[in-house]
């Protein structure tokens, strides 16, 4: 019953203008300061901090923007031929592996292929990745043998240990030869060009 009557009073109010919608005080000012910066523009502020305008946004420029401007390069770009401006995301994929651009790895392998250089390349890329690759099975090796050494705390408080049909120190010498042996097989493989 009480909402119904706050219905009819809210209606009233509306009919006579003065509801709390209709008399509500906005206050506003106007901003005599508000410069509009172009792309690329830079300037200081009252406080000495030097800012950037960037597309839709800005930057505080600092110690380190120098640093930022020349992680950012596409430093083995060939200068006379390349004309990435604003670098897209496969842009910057590229510069983490070449340092240059898509456009210009893309103009350096066709020139290693015209100049027949291409299959030496991409062997040498791939026994890089497969390097890379090794590196991060060895990590993970060590974590493994450190995982073999299985000890459970039950809810009672004691400790159970599991063991396999060989000892702890057996396991891990076996596995130590089997990656060796397998790192040696993989990249002598690689090396041979038997893939």
């Amino acid at each position: 019953m009480k909402t119904k009557l706050q219905n009819v009073k809210a209606v009233k109010e509306m009919l006579a203008g003065t509801h709390k919608t209709q008399t509500k005080t906005i206050i506003s000012f106007e901003n005599k300061d508000y410069v509009r910066r172009e792309v690329g523009e830079q300037w200081s502020d009252e406080f000495g901090n030097q800012w950037e305008q960037k597309k839709g946004y800005k930057v505080k420029l600092g110690k380190l923007s120098e640093t930022r401007k020349e992680v950012s390069k596409f430093t083995n770009c060939s200068k006379e031929i390349c004309t990435c401006t604003t670098p897209s995301q496969a842009d910057k994929k590229m510069m983490m592996y070449h340092g240059m651009c898509l456009d210009c790895v893309i103009s350096m392998e066709h020139t290693l292929t015209i100049e027949g250089k291409y299959k030496e390349y991409e062997r040498n890329k791939i026994l890089e990745n497969a390097k890379a690759w090794l590196k991060q099975a060895e990590i993970e090796k060590e974590i493994l043998k450190t995982g073999l050494k299985a000890q459970y705390i039950l809810e009672d408080g004691r400790v159970e240990e599991w063991e396999g049909g060989m000892t702890p120190e057996e396991l891990e010498s076996k596995i130590d030869v089997e990656f060796e042996k397998f790192k040696t097989e993989f990249i002598a493989k690689l090396e041979n060009g038997n893939d």
